[in-house]
């Protein structure tokens, strides 16, 4: 079962390595996440955080942030403005 953080990575990879744009990584996760062979902690959270990451300037781990407080309930503190707001 893969973590949920493990895609904080490979979301970084390839948005400051191979310079693809947010929507293509959307895309290209989502297909992975539809293969049997790949089991997460949460889809969920992943597709609202890919979600998030694909229409809105934040860094995935904000989204992951955020996917957990929607989804989970889980309280975050922050010192980041854009995803305060988007919380409240």
């Amino acid at each position: 079962m893969y973590k949920n953080e493990v895609f904080a990575e490979i979301v970084y990879v390839l948005l400051k390595v191979y310079e693809i744009k947010r929507e293509q990584i959307f895309e290209y996760i989502t297909n992975i996440l539809q293969s049997e062979r790949i089991h997460t902690e949460s889809n969920e959270v992943i597709l609202l955080a890919l979600e998030t990451f694909r229409d809105k300037n934040l860094d995935f781990v904000d989204c992951l942030l955020y996917a957990y407080n929607k989804i989970f309930g889980y309280k975050v503190f922050t010192l980041d403005k854009k995803l305060r707001k988007l919380m409240n």
